[in-house]
């Protein structure tokens, strides 16, 4: 009976180990049965799949048969009316040889009263059909007319209010579009009857005359009725004393939109359109230089990466008071499809930005929209300041963005379109000597993928804080930054992509660090797929430090950062423990 039980399951196979995965101990048996009941829900998905694939493609095809049984339907109906309309002639002698042979066979005695008056009937509504299908494509052709016409005088019109330059290019218009045919010609002719016979369109009587001499380029008819409707506009015209006589006036449009603030340009609020003694516009170096974009395939974020020079920055002297340079404008554009970008500010020693003072990137498609401010030490990145994009004025889809990022004593205030959005508190240590410090746009993120958006211009320079008094809105101010006493961040890790790489991870973690677990050897392990890092949670502070030294020589370890939840969870517990009489070891986080 075991034998045979044993010949009926035997035990499973070990699968090959993945080459980032060689060097961990044998996979145990439960490991293995995991892995196989993997391998059979793949399968069991292809098979859902292709099923899947299947019978939607029966239903295209059952849906595809209806509708050309319809059009074969439609078609058998119609019996070649669309042909009628295109050749009237051959409808006339068909109609008639019809008749004729209605006439005919009326003389012939031998067929039947009932079966010949209803095939006269057919004929009758047949060609009714072909008549009223004449008369709506007649309808039809003259309603593109009488709308390609209107189209014309609304063109006119338009021009019209602009002023002379839009004289300048009527004037031209006629050469340019000669093939229009009569229609447009005869609409045009139309409207200027209409302007030269009422002045309240002109505004001054050379105006009166220079369309008048343009008339000349079109021939008028009198006979053909205008089809403006509606109240006149009249065109009022701007009283200048300083302006002479014999150069036209501008026109209200053009008053209008003079004063707008190009897309590519900071608000004129802002005084940062030109180089002061305040600052200099760092990008772009060249009148009619294009906006930087990143490169659609780049190979990592340094490939095609856009780079500049933050001078004299001093950072002994960020009071309130000083005047060195403490703001970066950037004027940008992110499309509504981009999924992404980021800015990068470091000190000059970055070593290739392994450590990067402050690091913005917007994410579209993460958690809803999520803005991500965050710091990188030595290649490992800090504990991230995360705000919902739905909290911030409308970044990705807008014609035009300003982020301004300010340095001061507490760290660096974030301002977007002037809305006091987030602030990180400095967690790295300053430059000790005034100098440059290294603005980067990335052409990708840490894995490659490409960024998406286009800068117009940056301005660098001094402006006084921008910060508000009241702080309390504004996420990451007095944030908790201190470490975790228990928690482990291990980095430098393959990356993995699937479940089973998941947990075949979190099992490598737990074996390698459970004899810093305490007498249980229990850990908490948290790993995240698509990552290269995991945490790992021991016992205790000391033996967090013990695996700082032992571990060091096997994996990237450092101290995890603690979160401000955390950290109010615990001085919670420690509350109600104080209250109940207990006493509780904590840690001063302050």
């Amino acid at each position: 009976m075991m034998s045979a039980t044993n010949n009926n399951n035997p035990a499973p196979t070990q699968p090959a180990i993945p080459p980032t995965l060689s060097h961990l101990t044998p996979l145990t048996k439960n490991e293995l049965l995991l892995l196989s009941t993997y391998d059979q829900i793949k399968q069991y998905e292809k098979i859902s799949a292709k099923l899947k694939a299947t019978e939607a493609k029966r239903r295209l095809e059952e849906a595809d048969e209806r509708y050309r049984a319809k059009v074969r339907e439609r078609e058998r109906l119609e019996n070649g009316g669309d042909d009628v309309g295109a050749n009237k002639k051959n409808d006339r002698e068909e109609y008639s040889a019809a008749q004729q042979y209605n006439d005919n066979d009326s003389s012939d005695d031998s067929e039947d009263d009932a079966a010949k008056q209803q095939r006269i009937q057919k004929q009758q509504q047949r060609q009714l059909e072909i008549t009223q299908l004449r008369e709506e494509i007649e309808a039809k052709s003259q309603k593109d007319v009488e709308r390609d016409a209107a189209k014309k005088r609304e063109e006119e019109m338009r021009r019209e209010l602009l002023g002379p330059e839009g004289k300048k290019m009527k004037k031209k218009r006629p050469r340019e579009e000669g093939g229009d045919g009569g229609v447009a010609t005869m609409a045009e002719s139309e409207h200027q009857n209409d302007v030269t016979t009422n002045n309240d369109f002109l505004q001054e009587h050379d105006d009166h005359h220079d369309m008048d001499n343009e008339s000349s380029f079109m021939p008028t008819t009198s006979s053909q009725p205008s089809i403006i409707s509606g109240p006149s506009i009249k065109k009022k015209r701007l009283d200048n004393p300083s302006s002479s006589n014999t150069n036209p006036s501008t026109s209200l449009i053009a008053n209008i939109s003079g004063g707008a603030t190009p897309i590519h340009d900071f608000s004129t609020k802002l005084k940062m359109s030109k180089t002061s003694l305040d600052g200099s516009i760092l990008f772009p170096t060249t009148i009619g230089e294009t906006p930087w974009r990143p490169p659609t395939n780049p190979v990592n974020f340094m490939d095609g990466c856009f780079e500049l020079d933050l001078p004299d920055f001093d950072p002994n002297n960020l009071s309130s008071n000083s005047s060195t340079n403490n703001t970066v404008a950037i004027k940008f554009h992110a499309p509504q499809e981009s999924s992404r970008f980021s800015i990068n500010i470091a000190a000059p020693n970055h070593n290739g930005y392994d450590s990067i003072l402050f690091h913005f990137n917007p994410r579209q498609f993460q958690r809803g929209g999520q803005l991500v401010i965050n710091n990188k030490n030595e290649s490992m990145w800090g504990n991230d300041l995360s705000v919902p994009l739905s909290q911030l004025p409308l970044v990705f889809g807008k014609q035009a963005c300003t982020l301004i990022v300010q340095m001061t004593e507490e760290g660096f205030d974030v301002f977007v379109e002037g809305v006091h959005c987030a602030r990180l508190e400095h967690r790295m240590a300053l430059p000790k000597l005034k100098g440059p410090l290294c603005l980067q746009f990335p052409a990708s993120d840490d894995y490659g993928n490409p960024e998406d958006w286009e800068v117009y211009r940056v301005w660098w320079g001094h402006k006084d804080s921008m910060a508000g008094k009241d702080l309390s809105g504004v996420a990451g101010v007095n944030l908790y930054s201190s470490v975790h006493p228990k928690k482990l961040f291990v980095s430098g890790l393959p990356k993995i992509h699937s479940d089973p790489e998941v947990d075949l991870r979190r099992a490598e973690m737990e074996r390698a660090f459970r004899k810093y677990g305490g007498p249980n050897g229990a850990v908490f392990v948290s790993v995240q797929k698509d990552s290269t890092f995991a945490f790992v949670e021991v016992a205790s502070e000391q033996q967090a430090d013990l695996a700082l030294v032992e571990m060091a020589g096997r994996y990237r370890v450092n101290k995890a950062r603690r979160t401000k939840h955390e950290a109010l969870m615990e001085e919670r517990a420690a509350k109600e423990a104080a209250e109940k009489g207990i006493v509780k070891d904590s840690v001063d986080w302050d």
